[in-house]
């Protein structure tokens, strides 16, 4: 746009004036000159400086008429330069309104149709410098489509607002949204013609309109079913598998009420999953029974959403998920999975589950009770008591080799157990093991007792045939001493040394007689035996031991001793038993003959409500047994000894034979003082009795 005089003044100058001023001495002057050269007036001097009075009037009368005529041209001039200098300023504000507008300004001659001024948004969309774009044809850039057709210009519109494409001067087409009217300018009819870039907008309108699709194919392809409610339980939409679950038309649900449409057991209800998300609690996940149009029921999950819709409303999506058949299984596998637990709770023997990272995941009750001590969950640390797993795995042998492994082992408390370990592979293909853990002491014991007994038998027999090959020969010695004997005098000394021969003759053979009744008992059912001859035999057996390890044996026995009624053999046994554990302790404390290097036996009648007893106790000062291993040294197989100097059996089959025979075996000891064995046996009260 061109301006006219950019620098005129702001002020008023009073050119006119100036013209008038020079104009009237001028005048002056050449009045002076025509009287005076023309007129013959006189001189011209005194024309010019004192003219008559006359001519003076004249003068003046010229002279206001100019000062009159040029104040007032000056005035008029005035006005016209201060109107000129508005518009001027008012063409600055517009070039810069034009300039500074956010939008792309064109403006066209109307009657050309040539391009006469462009903003720099214009030239810069365009892409073209505005003296290229002058004189240009507006179609050239503008509307190409609708040449001849131009809304405002050949339709009569006043304003035309559209969308409508840019053509760039590189021929890049860009949509605009542009706006047209027709204005004046430079007093001529111009179309003035406002645009924007929409390219940006353009893309956003087509990605969202790519999202509405992509999202209404999510929608419709959903594997749940899903249905759009508003705040008033009006259904604005729904899927197809939506449908398809609550049996009905999709057009017939939409604007229907939710809970006329695939109502459930928790629709007018106060708990209303639904109310409660649209009063603002948390969104959860119910499990819903709902009813479909021909009247039969599904389960389903139902969860929500909710988003402000374009009006501000609330929405609020549910989908359902059919997990009817779901449901059923899960009761079918729970109904397998209790009748399993109940199979295993009544099992009377310990079964778990043990995954292959040693854990247990499932103990039944035997288990629990039997593993109640720990709280660890690590199988080698409940079942063997161990820090690390075991060196040879049979679990692992199980898993590894999918084939059934069984072991047994004993425990640090004298148990046995045996372990069955069976392999199997879970819903989540994980691989783990039954493993059955039955307790096996008694069998071993009762084992251990029978192939004792069968060495006892069989001893017993080798015992009897070397009785009886030992019992000629002694008898025969004693035969010759006593010839010896008869045959000296007394005061001879092969007369002493002859009788002493009897006198140990008469032991061996009386030592080779116990041996005798000893092996001779088996089979031999219970009847009436005293305490007191009892220990003596068993002494005897062990008396030779005794002397030899220096161990000194005091025996006090109740001069009314009542007999009971026992088996002879197997109480003798268990005397024996206890004298050489007794044996054993003492040696281990004392290496030679001291004062407390000794067994006191004490035999007594005990006086009960129930019933009187015979109490044999069995006192020696050995090693003593530590308080935490009392309670076990009558499980099988457990032994204070060192491995090989004992089974682990004898005080288990001492303890039986006493419970057999109805009585108690009782141990009492502390360490490194003393242990006393206590035996008590109901005593026959009927030979008491006169006959």
């Amino acid at each position: 746009m061109q301006v006219k005089w950019k620098n005129a003044p702001n002020r008023r100058f009073n050119h006119l004036g100036w013209a008038g001023a020079v104009f009237i001495i001028l005048y002056w002057i050449a009045e002076s000159a025509i009287h005076s050269y023309f007129f013959g007036g006189g001189q011209f001097l005194s024309h010019l400086i004192s003219p008559d009075g006359h001519e003076l009037w004249m003068r003046f009368i010229v002279v206001a008429i100019l000062i009159i005529f040029s104040s007032y041209g000056q005035n008029i001039i005035n006005r016209l330069r201060q109107t000129e200098l508005a518009l001027i300023e008012r063409e600055k504000e517009a070039q810069g309104i034009l300039e500074n507008n956010p939008a792309a300004i064109i403006l066209i001659d109307s009657k050309s149709r040539t391009i006469s001024y462009a903003n720099h948004n214009a030239v810069n969309l365009i892409g073209s410098p505005l003296k290229r774009l002058q004189s240009k044809i507006c179609h050239n850039y503008l509307c190409n489509s609708l040449k001849g057709e131009c809304p405002v210009l050949d339709m009569g519109q006043k304003i035309d607002i559209s969308e409508r494409q840019l053509i760039t001067a590189d021929k890049k087409i860009i949509p605009i949204l542009k706006s047209a009217t027709e204005v004046q300018y430079l007093g001529k009819p111009h179309l003035l013609e406002a645009f924007f870039d929409i390219t940006e907008q353009k893309r956003m309108e087509q990605a969202i309109r790519h999202a509405h699709a992509e999202l209404h194919q999510i929608f419709q392809t959903a594997t749940v079913g899903m249905r759009l409610i508003d705040s008033n339980f009006n259904i604005l939409k729904v899927n197809q598998t939506f449908a398809d679950l609550a049996g009905v038309d999709p057009e017939d649900a939409i604007g229907k009420k939710c809970f006329d449409i695939f109502a459930g057991n928790m629709c007018y209800h106060e708990n209303c999953p639904l109310q409660q998300v649209l009063d603002g609690r948390e969104l959860a996940n119910y499990e819903v029974i709902k009813i479909r149009s021909d009247s039969s029921m599904l389960i389903c999950d139902l969860s929500f959403s909710t988003f402000e819709g374009g009006d501000g409303a609330i929405r609020i999506v549910e989908a359902f998920k059919d997990i009817t058949k779901i449901k059923s299984i899960q009761r079918e596998l729970q109904f397998e999975r209790d009748k399993l637990h109940s199979i295993l709770f009544h099992q009377m023997e310990s079964v778990g589950i043990i995954n292959d990272r040693y854990q247990l995941e499932y103990k039944n009750e035997v288990l629990k009770k039997s593993a109640s001590a720990t709280d660890s969950c690590l199988c080698y640390e409940v079942f063997r008591n161990m820090s690390q797993p075991c060196e040879e795995c049979f679990m692992q042998k199980a898993l590894s080799s999918s084939t059934v492994e069984r072991f047994e082992f004993d425990t640090s408390s004298g148990k046995s157990f045996q372990h069955t370990y069976t392999p199997f592979i879970d819903n989540n293909n994980g691989r783990k093991v039954v493993v059955s853990r039955l307790d096996v002491s008694e069998q071993k014991a009762s084992l251990a007792m029978a192939i004792s007994s069968e060495r006892l038998a069989a001893l017993g027999e080798l015992a009897a045939g070397v009785a009886h090959e030992i019992n000629n020969p002694i008898n025969g010695i004693i035969n010759y001493a006593q010839i010896l004997v008869n045959k000296t005098r007394k005061e001879d000394p092969l007369n002493a040394i002859a009788s002493r021969i009897i006198g140990e003759g008469d032991r061996i053979a009386g030592i080779v007689a116990s041996l005798l009744s000893f092996s001779r008992r088996e089979g031999e059912k219970k009847s009436l035996v005293s305490i007191r001859d009892l220990l003596k035999e068993a002494l005897i057996l062990t008396d030779a031991q005794l002397r030899k390890d220096g161990i000194v044996t005091s025996v006090k026995v109740d001069d009314n001793l009542l007999p009971v009624t026992a088996i002879g053999q197997e109480i003798e046994q268990v005397f024996l038993n206890i004298i050489n554990n007794s044996r054993y302790a003492l040696n281990e404390r004392f290496s030679h003959g001291e004062d407390l290097k000794r067994l006191d036996i004490d035999v007594t009648v005990v006086s009960r409500e129930e019933g009187s007893v015979v109490r044999t106790c069995f006192t020696d000062y050995g090693i003593g047994i530590p308080a935490d291993q009392l309670d076990k040294v009558v499980n099988p197989f457990f032994s204070t000894k060192p491995k090989g100097k004992g089974t682990g059996l004898g005080l288990t089959i001492s303890h039986r034979i006493i419970e057999n025979h109805e009585g108690t075996l009782i141990i009492d000891s502390i360490v490194d003082d003393y242990t006393r064995v206590t035996v008590e046996l109901p005593a026959n009260m009927a030979s008491l009795q006169p006959r």
